[in-house]
């Protein structure tokens, strides 16, 4: 009787163990947290820092704050060279400014996605001077697709795969992203927002659904209308260029400003348009008449030191539990 007892209870842990066992294998939604150095584009002492946290797939905020720019003055904030906001200086230089994709209080809307985007904070003359390109978060384009999984509040934004997506009920989005929410339209009717649509000519401001702007690459802000165009950005000071920003599939060309090229590792090739593409068969300038390839090298270490960046200024990735709030200055 005593033997039988004690295997029960054996079994009883063994069962237990297993359970705490599948529970920590099991996949969680991790909080994620990225941090990123914007850097002056100039012998300035002004600094910023973005912080992005995540709490799923269409669901975080982003944090902007600023020192050492110019006291009671409004900068343009531009991300993947769209304009998402305005930042205005305190008289001690200072700024601070939020999105969330559940704007509260003074929250800018996060309709956007800045996973690996760059950020460029803009002043009133043009001049970009503030620099720096988010680390895409885990949850970035990794082949999968955009899927709308039915949920007892609605329609939840996920990265799935198509057989993921398929298993769960969920219906694939057009949309490259979850950010602005292409879902939020899928169960309840839909309502128009702003939308700033990228253009060849520009920005276009548009009254789109969600799911509408999400599918045209467009970027949704706490705009009311399209009136006073909340998508026009000051012009820059120097003009745009035709710069190839390196990539995965090879160099992809971009309307950028120079110091924007710069600052996303991209090769200027000078004024004109993307189009006949520029980069097909571009590679890195070269001195004429050098062909000391191994000078390549040191060329890269002079483009790294030209980042602003030493080595702890690198965007950082991190996962876990972020109810810190908007914390203190971490710069």
């Amino acid at each position: 009787m005593h033997d039988t007892t004690q295997r029960d209870w054996i079994r009883i842990g063994m069962a237990v163990a297993a359970a705490a066992l599948l529970q920590v294998a099991a996949p969680a939604v991790a909080h994620e947290r990225i941090e990123q150095r914007l850097s002056p584009t100039d012998a300035s002492r002004a600094v910023g820092r973005a912080r992005l946290s995540m709490l799923s797939a269409s669901s975080g905020r982003l944090d902007l704050r600023v020192r050492g720019l110019a006291p009671n003055q409004s900068y343009d904030v531009l991300v993947g060279n769209v304009k998402v906001g305005t930042l205005r200086t305190t008289g001690g230089g200072q700024g601070a400014l939020r999105f969330r994709t559940r704007p509260r209080g003074r929250d800018q809307m996060l309709g956007f996605d800045p996973n690996g985007a760059l950020i460029t904070l803009r002043d009133a003359a043009g001049v970009d001077v503030l620099l720096g390109t988010l680390p895409a978060t885990s949850g970035g384009d990794d082949g999968g697709v955009i899927c709308c999984v039915p949920d007892d509040r609605g329609a939840e934004c996920e990265d799935r795969s198509a057989a993921e997506c398929a298993a769960q009920g969920g219906t694939v989005a057009a949309a490259t992203s979850c950010m602005p929410n292409p879902c939020a339209a899928v169960l309840p009717p839909a309502t128009d927002i702003v939308c700033c649509v990228p253009d060849d000519s520009g920005t276009e401001c548009e009254d789109r659904t969600p799911a509408e702007c999400a599918a045209q690459g467009g970027v949704a802000v706490s705009a009311t209308s399209c009136t006073d165009n909340p998508c026009a950005a000051t012009p820059p000071a120097d003009p745009d260029i035709q710069c190839c920003i390196p990539d995965d599939r090879g160099p992809e060309c971009e309307d950028r400003t120079p110091a924007q090229c710069t600052a996303q590792g991209g090769v200027n090739m000078g004024p004109g348009t993307c189009s006949p593409d520029p980069c097909a068969s571009s590679t890195t300038p070269t001195t004429p008449g050098d062909d000391h390839g191994g000078h390549g090298g040191h060329g890269g270490h002079g483009g790294g030191g030209g980042g602003h960046n030493g080595g702890s200024d690198d965007g950082t990735v991190s996962t876990g539990d972020d109810r810190g709030g908007s914390g203190g200055t971490y710069y």
